[in-house]
């Protein structure tokens, strides 16, 4: 294997693939010459949780482990997703079967596997900065404090009270270009510190 490294991000939907440019650019910011220590990132939008686990498997085969260009590569995949499909009072039936997805990309030439799990959904990583949620909607911490629910329903009701449309995998790069990522990251390192060690070779936070 030779020294070089490519970095594979599946998202579960636009949603967060926007968040996750965002977050990456933000990691370059940490590297002194603004470039990251592996050779290539492939961002991919799986575009649904019901698709989440065979589309994995199939588009790294198809893609990288039979790609003669990452024949030699270490090939690094990260699993970004939500918790909340895994809740019992939300969806009995989880749609991915976790252990078997990491054996899978294992099994076709992965050499780590790491899940990037939000906490209970990207909606309510966004809401550690509710500020700028608030600022960019025109809307104040009165009318974010009367709500209940998930973290989507919270952020879906925000956006129509400002006359905006929030859809759960939707692009949305308005709403979160607005977010504070180094509050986001801070608050939440436990989740992001593997991806910011891999693509810089050290914790970006250190």
């Amino acid at each position: 294997m030779s020294n070089k490294t490519i970095v594979c991000l599946y998202t579960e939907w636009a949603t967060e693939k926007v968040f996750y440019d965002k977050l990456l650019d933000y990691i370059k910011t940490k590297s002194p010459n603004n470039k990251f220590s592996v050779n290539e990132i492939k961002k991919i939008d799986i575009a649904g949780i019901g698709k989440f686990q065979n589309k994995i498997v199939n588009k790294f085969r198809r893609e990288i482990a039979s790609n003669a260009k990452y024949e030699k590569y270490k090939k690094i995949v990260f699993l970004c997703y939500d918790e909340d499909v895994f809740d019992n009072f939300v969806n009995p039936t989880p749609p991915i079967d976790r252990d078997k997805l990491l054996k899978d990309l294992e099994s076709c030439g992965a050499d780590e596997v790491v899940p990037l799990v939000a906490h209970k959904s990207i909606e309510d990583i966004f809401l550690i900065d509710i500020d700028s949620i608030l600022a960019s909607l025109g809307l104040k911490m009165s009318d974010y404090k009367k709500l209940s629910g998930s973290g989507y329903q919270k952020i879906k009701t925000l956006c129509k009270k400002a006359r905006k449309l929030y859809q759960k995998g939707g692009e949305a790069e308005d709403f979160v270009n607005n977010l504070d990522i180094d509050k986001i990251c801070k608050t939440k390192c436990e989740i992001y510190c593997e991806l910011c060690s891999v693509l810089l070779g050290y914790r970006g936070c250190k």
